[in-house]
């Protein structure tokens, strides 16, 4: 009997260790082939489990018939049964549901279903697709509603982001809240990764900013940045090299330079100035100056991954970027550390830190001296009179006066180091499964030393440094925020979810500033003098200041649910500001938002339509971007002499106003969402409408009140209204990949009411047009339009001239000759004056948007991405100078087919004069004015991802930036500068440095 039962439990132990010891293995990949490190995979209903090695592979011992369940964030769980299989390849589905389930919005997240409010995100491998040194580059085009604006090619520019046309005369640039803290006012995104974002969240609208308050009228980028997950380290290299290419504006040679300069004098009957036989110099300024290619270098290295208490994200980057000149330089470098610290079931820790170095040389504004310089002049003195002159001092001077472009490189010497650092920590206490205490204290610290030495040089009477000076700019700013917020989330009988935010904040920015400069440093050539100690002059100049803003508010929200049909959120925020005085600092913003699931509904059936939702919402949010003294009174003093003495006195110097106070917005928004045909095709339209109150203008008073200068006050409003729509369609099919997003975006911005007896603001003084404005907003009309004469062609004969007169026959434009510009007499008072003085155009686009295309087909990917501005105009102000030679500048290569000849009267531009009594080229008119409307290719990529043993991932790719673009504009780049200010400077073409075409190899490599 023993016998037996030990048999019987022999073949129990051998029959139980074969199915324990029965291997599964294989590969796990991703829809792409990709291979997928650290996921898990579970017996079903064991605690038996094993997880994916770096290559993907995996090995785990179970059962004939045990199911293996596969599971990693962000891709849909599979379960597989073995049924005695030993080898079991997986493919995991990506699960955008679960990917886009939650979306950051102030103080806390949401799921995205339950935002009621416009917010609008960009994915951060959307923006790590474009080499730039500031993130928001890669932004224009991406999201409906949001334009940036271009500061130029130069290295380390920073763009502007506009969110929904201008409400305001003080700034429009919005509010930046990365990772939860609101960063100082005027932040360049120059400080970021781009490989370190994760993704934008845009708040668009007041129902969705108003939680911001007082800084919010210009809209919210929220910035998250990447973090670690729970799973094996991963390592990803990224490295990028390329070249930028500046496109060369050709110039008239020597021979059509004397040409033209010749013919504007005998056209007014004096004599010729050169004659040909007497010069053999035709020197090509853009040659000179200019280098073809500059090099851009990119290169980011990332560390992530964690455990179940602690979690890691780690990078360090640097970038280059070389200017297209002998001087200018951009560089920086980054480093982020994230962690996330479980300590208990009910305690979360977030500490962040973020060094960063930048250091640049200003890149040369020597465009425009390029342009105007003649040919005839060479780079550099002959030897023979270089005798007795430093090196700063040896370049030939022009002989039309404009300084020699080369030379002024040569003699500039502006370098900033920048440091700063920032960190975030924030303290998760869950109270109760539904109530969350969170605090956080965020801490921004920037140091800026900037440099410049100008050296002592001669090279004419007029173009001449007598003495050397050197000069140091420092500027340290210390800003911190700590947030104190309870959030409860619950859910009652499975239909209503209620969200409650509470919280109370505190904002500190801290601004210090010490600038010194001293002349006579006593070797103009050594660098290592340049120091103020080293400096022996008795020019001497110090000043110095410091500031601080404070904000104390409070917040609260609730967002509310029923069914998951019904969706509203309200939100109040009280906001106290250190720069209003103590009766006004108090302003209340607040917010209401519904959105409506109809899809849900029992009424609504359909098999086409997956999703509809209506939202409408309405808010208020707030500016203080006002100087911090407005509300103070200042004395100043001056000296005069009085019998033979000097005797100083002491004055009002700034009239205070006690009774400023916020300048608010309101804001209304209407939309509509939808998807169709299982999500593949989404369309969104949204229609919305700001309009500002008790804007915040510096004013001048009439005289007789005796009051100086300007007087900060509360007058006036602007509205700002348009519609943002987005239409997307995402499908894979096979090993097939289509990705195509499009956005279109309208806006008017107007001023509705001005300060009292002012309808009209004026920008953009230009001397050289008469001493005019070119830039007016006027009540009830478009702010920041151009502002000048008409012209009705060009007099043709005597015939046409003789007929241009008043009624009484008196010749409107006396000076006048066959060939000049014929001005519009706009009052027909008979007279060409100011009087006569209208709108001419329009910067600002009738629409603008962008289309975006990612392609992919087994290991290849093609990306590209577009972007367009339609029905706006330029001011295109190297067109007074390019086509008429005034004072005897240079002129555009062609010049001479392009002007008014009696052999070329169909010409769009004027006669050749060198006296221009018809002042052709000295009033500002719709000459000058150009369609500025362009259609740019962006960005596109060739991608192509292969396998190396002991990688995750590789890919390989080809990338060009600004290849192509679409316009009329006759000038360098549509894409002009906007300026600091967006009402006065945006439009306007100042040659500044375009944007540049960039030519990119890169690698991707994922251990």
């Amino acid at each position: 009997m023993k016998r037996a039962i030990l048999i019987i439990m022999g073949f129990l132990l051998v029959g139980f260790s074969a199915v324990a010891q029965h291997t599964v293995k294989g590969t796990i990949k991703d829809e792409n082939g990709q291979p997928i490190p650290g996921v898990n995979i579970l017996e079903k209903n064991t605690t038996n489990s094993a997880a994916s090695d770096l290559d993907g592979n995996y090995l785990i011992k179970v059962g004939n018939k045990a199911t293996l369940v596969f599971s990693y964030i962000g891709f849909k769980t599979q379960e597989v049964v073995v049924n005695g299989r030993q080898m079991i390849p997986v493919r995991l589905i990506e699960d955008s549901a679960q990917l886009e389930e939650v979306v950051v919005i102030g103080y806390g997240s949401v799921r995205r279903d339950e935002i009621t409010s416009s917010i609008v995100t960009v994915k951060g491998e959307d923006i790590a697709k474009t080499t730039a040194s500031n993130p928001a580059e890669a932004l224009q085009g991406k999201a409906a509603g949001v334009q940036v604006l271009s500061s130029g090619g130069s290295p380390g520019a920073s763009p502007q982001i506009l969110v929904r046309g201008i409400t305001t005369n003080n700034g429009s640039q919005p509010l930046i809240v990365l990772d939860g803290v609101m960063l100082p006012d005027g932040t360049s995104l120059n400080f970021l990764n781009p490989a370190d974002i994760e993704n934008f969240q845009i708040l668009k609208d007041a129902s969705a900013s108003a939680i911001y308050g007082s800084r919010a009228s210009n809209g919210v980028v929220l910035i998250s940045t990447k973090r670690g997950k729970e799973g094996k380290s991963i390592v990803n290299v990224d490295l990028s090299y390329g070249m930028q290419h500046m496109q060369k504006i050709n110039m008239a040679g020597a021979d059509e330079y004397i040409k033209v300069v010749n013919l504007r004098r005998t056209n007014d009957g004096a004599q010729p100035l050169y004659d040909p036989a007497n010069f053999n110099t035709d020197t090509d300024w853009w040659n000179e100056v200019i280098e073809n290619y500059a090099p851009i270098t990119n290169a980011n290295v990332r560390a992530s991954g964690g455990s179940e208490k602690i979690n890691y994200a780690a990078s360090v980057s640097f970038f280059d970027q070389q200017s297209n000149y002998d001087k200018g330089w951009y560089q920086k470098v980054t480093g982020r550390f994230n962690v996330d610290f479980k300590i208990s079931d009910k305690v979360k820790l977030k500490q962040d830190l973020s060094p960063r170095i930048e250091r640049y040389e200003n890149t040369p504004g020597a465009l425009y001296n390029l342009l105007r310089i003649d040919p005839l002049t060479e780079v550099y003195l002959p030897q023979s009179e270089r005798i007795g002159r430093n090196s700063y001092s040896i370049y030939a001077p022009s002989k039309n006066n404009v300084p020699n472009p080369v030379g002024n490189i040569a003699r500039q010497f502006n370098e900033t180091f920048f440091f700063g650092f920032f960190s975030n920590t924030q303290l998760d206490y869950k109270i109760t499964p539904e109530l969350t205490f969170s605090s956080q204290l965020g801490l921004n610290v920037t140091n800026a030393q900037t440099d410049v030495f100008t050296p002592q040089y001669f090279t004419t009477p007029n173009q001449q440094n007598e003495i050397n000076n050197i000069a140091r700019n420092t500027n340290r700013n210390f800003d911190y925020v700590l947030n104190n917020t309870i959030n409860f989330k619950k859910t009652i009988k499975e239909k209503h979810f209620m969200n409650f935010l509470g919280g109370i904040l505190y904002d500190a920015q801290n601004y210090n500033y010490l600038n010194a400069s001293r002349d006579g440093v006593p070797d103009n050539e050594n660098p290592d003098l340049r120091y103020l100690d080293a400096a022996l002059g008795e020019g001497i100049t110090v000043n110095g200041n410091e500031a601080q803003d404070n904000i104390l508010s409070g917040i609260f929200r609730t967002i509310y649910s029923y069914d998951n049909k019904y969706y509203f959120t309200g939100s109040v925020r009280v906001d106290q500001s250190s720069r209003f005085p103590k009766n006004n600092r108090t302003g209340v913003f607040s917010s209401a938002s519904f959105a409506w699931d109809i899809d849900s509904e029992k009424f609504f059936k359909s098999s086409v339509i997956n999703n509809l939702r209506l939202k409408v919402g309405v808010g208020e949010v707030g500016n203080q971007n006002i100087s911090r003294t407005g509300q103070f009174f200042s004395v100043g003093s001056d000296s005069y002499v009085f019998n033979g003495e000097r005797v100083v006195s002491s004055f009002l110097s700034q009239f205070g106003n006690t009774n400023l106070k916020w300048e608010t917005v309101s804001d209304k928004n209407i939309g509509i969402e939808t998807s169709l045909f299982d999500s593949a095709l989404d369309f969104s339209f949204e229609y919305y409408k700001k309009t500002s109150k008790d804007l915040l203008f510096n004013v001048e008073l009439p005289n007789y009140t005796g009051i100086p200068g300007l007087v900060a006050q509360n007058v006036g409003s602007f509205e700002s209204e348009g519609f943002d729509a987005q239409l997307g369609y995402n499908k894979k099919m096979g090993d097939f990949t289509l990705g195509l997003n499009f956005n279109i975006s309208t806006n008017k911005s107007k001023a509705v009411a001005l300060a009292p007896g002012n309808e009209q603001i004026f920008g953009q003084n230009r001397p050289d047009l008469g001493g005019r404005f070119i830039k007016i907003s006027e009540l009830g009309q478009t702010v920041g339009l151009f502002y000048g004469f008409k012209t009705d062609g060009i007099f043709q004969n005597q015939t046409e001239l003789n007929s241009h007169t008043s009624n009484d026959g008196t010749a409107i434009q006396p000076n006048a000759k066959v060939g000049d510009l014929r001005f519009v007499d706009k009052n027909k008072d008979g007279l060409l004056n100011d009087d006569d003085l209208q709108v001419i155009g329009n910067p600002f686009a009738d629409f603008y948007g962008g289309l975006t295309a990612n392609l992919q087909y087994k290991n290849i990917d093609f990306s590209m991405q577009w972007y367009g501005t339609f029905g706006n105009d330029v001011f295109n102000y190297p067109s007074t100078f390019l086509y008429s030679g005034v004072q005897d500048v240079n002129v555009a290569e062609g010049a001479l087919n392009k002007v008014w000849t009696p052999e070329n009267t169909g010409a769009k531009y004027p006669r050749l004069t060198q006296l221009d009594r018809n002042g052709n080229y000295q009033r500002p008119s719709d000459l000058f004015i150009e369609d500025g409307s362009y259609l740019r290719l962006r960005n596109v990529q060739l991608g192509y991802n292969f396998n190396i043993k002991g990688f995750q991932k590789c890919r390989l790719y080809v990338s060009g930036q600004n290849l192509f673009t679409l316009t009329k504009y006759s000038g360098f780049d549509p894409e002009v500068a906007a300026g600091g200010n967006v009402i006065n400077d945006f439009g306007i073409d100042y040659a500044r440095n375009p944007v540049t075409k960039t030519y990119l190899l890169g690698l991707n490599l994922t251990l």
